[in-house]
């Protein structure tokens, strides 16, 4: 229910998928739901819960049955994950693990995660391309090139496995 979740929900509707929210609001407001129900004319599945919470998250993977996961999940800010990286490191990493255990479970092989261009660090060229080093600069930057790490390792080891990792910044500013 955050920014680019918000408007993925809005165009993937519009598309005719069918698709299903998960979210604890950490991040994000609950009116955004409302908001989106609004945009689109018809109430979107919704779940409250934590993706940490395997059980839950199982629970609603089970019914729903999903083809593929848009991971979009996880605390973000630079400056908090510096003051607080045990907490980035638990939510984000741990948020990932718990999510790639319950999509095995129910056999789901699809996810696409959404990275950030703090993997690079500060860069040395510009433009940044994909061929830049990786050197995050902060806790927040490395729980992402972590988590990359953790979903190419995941897609490996299945045939039927895929992947995307998309690395972009702030897309909407302060």
């Amino acid at each position: 229910a955050g920014y680019i979740g918000s408007h993925l929900c809005v165009e993937l509707d519009a598309a005719g998928h069918e698709i299903i929210v998960i979210d604890n609001f950490s991040n994000s407001h609950s009116q955004v739901i409302e908001r989106i129900n609004s945009l689109t004319g018809r109430p979107i599945s919704f779940e409250d819960i934590d993706i940490c919470n395997a059980g839950d998250t199982k629970r609603v993977f089970v019914d729903f049955q999903p083809e593929v996961v848009i991971h979009l999940a996880g605390l973000k800010s630079v400056d908090e994950s510096i003051a607080h990286p045990l907490q980035y490191y638990s939510t984000n990493i741990g948020g990932t693990l718990a999510l790639l255990e319950v999509m095995n479970s129910v056999g789901c092989g699809n996810i696409v995660f959404s990275s950030s261009a703090t993997v690079y660090g500060l860069p040395s060229e510009l433009p940044l391309n994909e061929l830049h080093a990786l050197q995050p600069e902060n806790p927040y930057g490395y729980t992402k090139l972590f988590i990359e790490q953790i979903i190419s390792d995941w897609r490996s080891a299945a045939a039927d496995r895929s992947a995307i990792c998309l690395r972009y910044f702030n897309p909407i500013g302060a």
